[in-house]
């Protein structure tokens, strides 16, 4: 699925004006910020002068710019900035968003077609900014990124931390995971990269908590997320997320320029059409391509799955404490579930020898034996666990065609339209 689209729009020669730098005498343009704050953007100011007495409120601003901004869509909001002009970047407005979010309030799945998630964008600026959007050139939009994402779903939480913590441990050729990787739910590759960035993380995690976050903005009187509180809120939905374990890559142009995908946005939606015409999906191709030297990485690599879930919620229903903020931490039952799956992995009397503190072993040993274990069942463990080795491409398997529900229809540009109640004339306006 498509994931994040990021596009570029240039203002129409008549709104810019160019200036020759006094060394190197290079042409630079700039866009009239002016103009597009009297169509309706607001604008901020580097510098702010004075002139009045004191108590007078008369000032001069100066070095006016635009800030990030976050347009309303029929769901989740888009951003917005205004690049006024440098050397290296003409004028033009940058939209980035989640087609997914905006169209369907979530991005647990989505479509794969650049122009229906283009479209919306540019319908979602025009109903914002409709006057701005008459400055704009938009046959030469370009399309600047895209964040290809494809999951692979586990058999249960504690495996899908597993394959995270193993993922931190692969590189291969220029695939490299990050220097600092501390978070238990994500692995990011290639971090910051001018071509693309990698990352896997675990979708329900990241789910619940921004279901979460958005509740707790509700809580404190903002009504602006009821809608996408209420379709993340489906219980089948949620259940879907859970146990996914997601792998993005988030391609730049200078990516996909090795892809031979036009930079033109019209262009770039013209080549997906006649691309998968035969069959293939270039956003599933994207995301092969970026993930293929991990994938080369994994053969042959083998992970012991846990599957004593059981013992790991029974610890948790015991051993657990609320933080200052309100929230349950189950760390200590998280490390007591370590010290037992060391016993299943390498035996009683292995673990017993590799403790340096006695009395560490005994305390871990006696929360065992606290939620239901005999000292004798615990002993017996001879570290026979090999039998749940297995390769590691065989637990993270992706199949491209089971990405969403059976029952789950893509939405289309004309379905769109009916949504903001736009007509026909609008749509091909936006999209001609």
């Amino acid at each position: 699925m498509i994931d994040k689209l990021k596009i570029s729009i240039p203002f129409k020669a008549e709104f810019t004006l160019t200036t020759h730098q006094a060394k190197s005498g290079e042409a630079v343009s700039y866009v009239d910020i002016k103009e597009c704050s009297r169509r309706g953007v607001g604008l901020e100011a580097k510098t702010i002068f004075f002139t009045g007495e004191v108590g007078n409120d008369q000032y001069e601003v100066a070095d006016l710019r635009h800030a990030f901004e976050s347009l309303p869509t029929h769901f989740t909001g888009m951003a917005f900035k205004i690049y006024q002009g440098t050397r290296l970047r003409s004028p033009c407005i940058e939209l980035k968003a989640s087609p997914a979010k905006i169209l369907q309030g979530h991005n647990v799945y989505g479509q794969t077609c650049i122009k229906v998630g283009a479209i919306e964008m540019l319908m979602a600026f025009y109903n914002n900014y409709p006057d701005v959007y008459d400055m704009l050139d938009v046959q030469a939009a370009t399309l600047d990124a895209i964040d290809a994402t494809y999951s692979a779903r586990v058999k249960t939480e504690l495996q899908a931390k597993q394959v995270i913590q193993q993922l931190k441990n692969v590189s291969n050729k220029q695939m490299r995971t990050a220097v600092r990787n501390d978070h238990e739910t994500t692995v990011y590759f290639n971090k910051n990269s001018r071509h693309c960035d990698r990352k896997a993380y675990l979708k329900g995690f990241e789910f619940q908590r921004q279901l979460k976050d958005l509740k707790a903005l509700q809580e404190k009187g903002d009504r602006s997320y009821d809608r996408v509180i209420d379709v993340m809120s489906d219980p089948k939905l949620i259940n879907y997320a859970r146990y996914l374990v997601r792998f993005e890559a988030g391609a730049h142009r200078r990516y996909l320029d090795t892809l031979e995908i036009p930079k033109n946005l019209f262009d770039a939606i013209d080549y997906q059409e006649k691309y998968e015409s035969t069959g293939r999906n270039l956003i599933a191709d994207i995301w092969k391509k970026a993930f293929t030297p991990l994938l080369e990485a994994l053969e042959g690599q083998h992970m012991n799955i846990f599957n004593d879930e059981e013992v790991h919620n029974k610890l948790k229903q015991t051993y657990y404490r609320y933080t200052p903020k309100g929230n349950v931490s189950y760390a200590k039952a998280d490390k007591l579930f370590r010290f037992y799956r060391s016993l299943v992995s390498d035996g009683y009397q292995a673990v017993y020898q590799s403790f340096t503190s006695r009395a560490t072993f005994s305390r871990q040993l006696n929360a065992l034996l606290a939620v239901g274990f005999s000292k004798a069942q615990l002993q017996n463990l001879q570290g026979d666990a090999r039998d749940n080795v297995v390769p590691l491409l065989q637990v993270i398997e992706i199949d491209f065609s089971q990405q969403h529900p059976e029952d789950y229809v893509e939405p289309q540009v004309g379905h769109i339209s009916k949504m903001y109640g736009y007509g026909e004339d609008n749509v091909v306006r936006l999209s001609a």
